[in-house]
């Protein structure tokens, strides 16, 4: 015999299963470690990796908008779970949000990679290379805003309805090590600038991408605790 309780964990079930394996492919990144990318990690961004000129950018730029793919999914099929409130509902339409953006911006990938020729980084400095850099600026801004107010709202969800203690923490966790990230990229681009590599501008964007990942899993984890009312109560 079914109850209304069955539909309720089945879309559970896919809206967890499909933040896992958007977390994963989102880590799409990580391939660098194997592939002859040519690119430094410690210098390059991680969307010069899916530069149209970049070998392998077919392969980051298809992990990107499947991503987008499954997190729009997710997060669509999230807002049936109930109870929805206030909170909840602003936080997955964050992640919808920060999903369309992704899978947009895999759409506006970066024409060349500066830091792979020098050709590129010479257009880039004569501006030749604006419009297509403010297109993929724009849905990367978009995507990191979203995910913001996405953790905010999951993290004021946690203490104001009272969920465990540890997924409060976990949330904070992930916003401190974004922040920590952040401070350090938004430095290390100025000094870059200025010719100095030595504060290693790829780590300290990759430090941000492993905090987004870790945001995509919190998410998998508030799924879960949203467990639908039992039958009878208010």
């Amino acid at each position: 015999m079914t109850t209304d309780r069955d539909p309720q964990r089945r879309t559970r079930t896919i809206v967890v299963a499909s933040i896992l394996l958007g977390a994963v492919l989102y880590s799409s990144w990580l391939l660098e470690l194997v592939l002859p990318t040519g690119l430094d990690s410690s210098r390059a961004y991680v969307s010069e990796l899916a530069a149209l000129d970049q070998p392998y950018g077919l392969i980051f730029r298809t992990g990107d908008l499947l991503t987008g793919i499954l997190l729009t999914v997710a997060a669509v099929l999230a807002l049936t779970l109930q109870p929805r409130r206030i909170l909840t509902t602003i936080g997955w339409l964050g992640l919808a949000v920060f999903a369309i953006s992704t899978a947009l911006d895999s759409r506006m990938p970066l024409e060349c990679s500066a830091h792979a020729s020098p050709a590129c980084a010479a257009r880039e400095q004569a501006g030749l290379l604006d419009q297509a850099r403010l297109a993929h600026a724009l849905t990367s801004v978009g995507a990191a805003t979203a995910a913001a107010v996405s953790v905010f709202a999951f993290i004021l969800a946690a203490y104001r309805y009272r969920w465990p203690r540890w997924l409060l923490w976990v949330g904070v966790g992930v916003v401190v090590t974004y922040m920590i990230g952040n401070v350090w990229t938004v430095f290390a681009i100025d000094m870059d600038g200025r010719g100095d590599e030595v504060w290693l501008l790829g780590y300290a964007q990759r430090l941000q991408l492993v905090a987004m990942t870790g945001w995509i899993v919190y998410l998998a984890l508030v799924a879960i605790r949203q467990q639908p009312p039992a039958p009878g109560s208010t």
